[in-house]
């Protein structure tokens, strides 16, 4: 008897934590690629909103690397011990948003060739971490 009753609090258990699991990490909240006022920009100001985005995705990247050892580890330890599965983040949010930057940038190194600025602003390469999630079909 005790040991249905065992098994039953166990599954209870799994269950809820397979539950809680789903809410783990945050939501993505990443820039949209066109804006607004993007077509009435000046040189000038193309030249330092693109200096902003490679300085935030400069920032963003050692950061995922660092967060991707982690998940590494936590999926490897949970293969022995399956506590550490439930505390791994699977929305990638740093990802996506670092991924959303790449194409504001890419998109506003198109309008600085278009107006002939003088200054160069290349286009980045997709990342190690692509990640599509953040486009919205429609």
């Amino acid at each position: 008897m005790m040991n249905k009753r065992l098994k039953l609090i166990i599954a209870s258990i799994v269950v809820v934590l397979f539950v809680a699991q789903g809410c783990a990490g945050r939501s993505a909240h990443p820039v949209t690629v066109v804006q607004s006022g993007d077509a009435k920009k000046t040189c000038k100001a193309l030249r330092k909103e693109t200096q902003q985005i490679l300085r935030r995705i400069h920032k963003m990247v050692p950061y995922i690397k660092k967060k991707d050892k982690k998940t590494v580890l936590k999926m490897v330890t949970g293969a022995l011990i399956i506590i550490p599965w439930f505390f791994v983040d699977m929305k990638d949010a740093e990802k996506v948003e670092a991924n959303a930057l790449r194409e504001r940038y890419n998109y506003l190194s198109t309008l600085v060739g278009e107006r002939n600025c003088r200054f160069k602003a290349p286009r980045l390469k997709r990342f190690y971490f692509h990640h599509e999630g953040y486009r919205k079909k429609t």
